[in-house]
């Protein structure tokens, strides 16, 4: 359980990610896996790409996509027009799917959810992924309780960009020490804390 009176002592802004934190994702890569087994080389081609584009910062989300789709198609059958098609009408429908079909939102998140909306505390959500606002609503998390939702991709860059967060806190008019972040990774959550010197709590 989080401790709600500690975790937001001298916090005035909130920033969540989505995966891993707002739901538990344990099982969905394997859920993944079984519905797209028809596309699995596309799905290794998604994985690789993501990969390889860490802590790159490029000038605008259309710039970081166009990249992404270019080398999911490097060395394959696919032109990167497919490789697009596929993520945004087969991978992230899917995704989104099997989330309001097997995974609850977290609990204890709901409550820090709500601890800030009492205390009038702004929030964020700041996801890796796209498909955020579709996510939310396969959870049965209302998106009005957030003052910005935005993915990382859309920024420029994947996490732990220091510039994609600090875009974040840019656009929250938020002050990074009485910022906290919260999410699962240390090495991305945790780390686009520490570029802006803002606080981190780990959900487990």
């Amino acid at each position: 359980m989080i401790d709600k009176k500690n975790v937001l002592n001298g916090v005035r802004t909130v920033v969540l990610d989505v995966d891993g934190t707002l739901y538990d994702k344990s099982g969905l890569a394997h859920r993944m896996v079984r519905r797209l087994w028809w596309c699995l080389p596309l799905l290794a081609a998604e994985r690789l790409a993501r990969r390889t584009m860490h802590e790159v910062q490029y000038s605008s989300g259309e710039e970081f996509y166009a990249i992404f789709f270019r080398r999911m198609a490097r060395g394959h059958w696919w032109g990167p027009g497919v490789a697009e098609k596929w993520y945004h009408h087969i991978y992230l429908p899917t995704m989104i799917r099997l989330i309001a079909k097997h995974h609850a939102p977290n609990p204890h998140v709901l409550g820090l959810i709500d601890e800030c909306k009492r205390r009038k505390i702004p929030m964020a959500i700041y996801s890796d992924y796209g498909g955020v606002l579709d996510k939310l609503a396969a959870l049965g998390i209302n998106p009005k309780d957030f003052d910005l939702i935005v993915d990382a991709p859309e920024l420029g860059a994947l996490k732990p960009s220091a510039e994609s967060a600090r875009k974040v806190l840019e656009l929250l008019h938020a002050d990074p020490q009485t910022t906290l972040f919260v999410g699962d990774r240390v090495d991305k959550d945790g780390e686009s804390a520490k570029a802006l010197g803002a606080k981190f709590y780990l959900i487990p």
